[in-house]
């Protein structure tokens, strides 16, 4: 499997096969992402639902994908990443843009998956439409255990199984647990009815899935394309 993934690619002539398959999986899910925003917002609720849970699947398998069998993110943070150009472009561009690749990446996929839960809450059908209802609902206990064993897991994960700085495991378990929780936490405060935070989120998910392909975009363009 792993040489076929390392086989000649068909975007570019310097990318693997594995590499062209990730960027591919980054526009699918963020096209899917984008029109099921279009149609959120022509009131074509029940399509927007079930696309929506189209666009999670593709995104979760593309982030399985991603980060268990391309690894280019952790590959990153321990300075192995194969960088064809210059050091100083290494250094200057192509590392801080990937970093920034990564943590939009974990943003990202909290959010969606908050949004996606808060959508089932402060979602009805309605005469065979689906639409947003109003009311109010706090964050439950059951999620605070989840995050917490979630916590408990990164935590392992980061001391156990890779040998990053300091550094990097407060980066790490800052995008992976802090930030989301403190996002969570403020979202519930700033947008306590279900419909006007639902469709805070889905703003909020469509300018990170933007993010997420131009970081992406630029990381495939320096790997294989640029010419030095």
């Amino acid at each position: 499997m792993i040489e076929i993934l390392n086989g000649p690619g068909f975007l570019s002539g310097r990318a693997t096969l594995g590499s062209d398959i990730s960027y591919f999986f980054a526009v699918m899910f963020t096209l899917l992402f984008l029109g099921s925003g279009l149609l959120a917002s022509q009131g074509k609720g029940l399509k927007h639902h079930r696309m929506i849970l189209a666009s999670m699947g593709t995104m979760i398998a593309y982030f399985v994908y991603y980060y268990e069998v391309r690894k280019l993110g952790v590959a990153s943070l321990a300075d192995q990443a194969h960088f064809p150009g210059p050091e100083w472009i290494y250094r200057e561009i192509f590392r801080p843009v990937l970093l920034t690749h990564f943590a939009v990446v974990m943003l990202t996929m909290f959010s969606a998956t908050y949004m996606i839960i808060n959508g089932f809450k402060s979602a009805e059908r309605r005469d065979g439409r689906m639409l947003l209802k109003s009311g109010r609902a706090h964050i439950s206990r059951i999620l605070w255990i989840i995050s917490l064993v979630w916590l408990g897991l990164l935590s392992w994960w980061l001391f156990n199984t890779h040998h990053f700085g300091l550094g990097h495991k407060i980066l790490f378990l800052s995008f992976g647990y802090f930030v989301p929780a403190g996002f969570a936490v403020a979202t519930v405060r700033l947008f306590p009815e279900l419909d006007r935070r639902h469709r805070a989120l889905g703003r909020f998910c469509l300018v990170m899935f933007t993010c997420l392909l131009f970081t992406s975009t630029v990381v495939y363009y320096l790997l294989y394309i640029a010419e030095y």
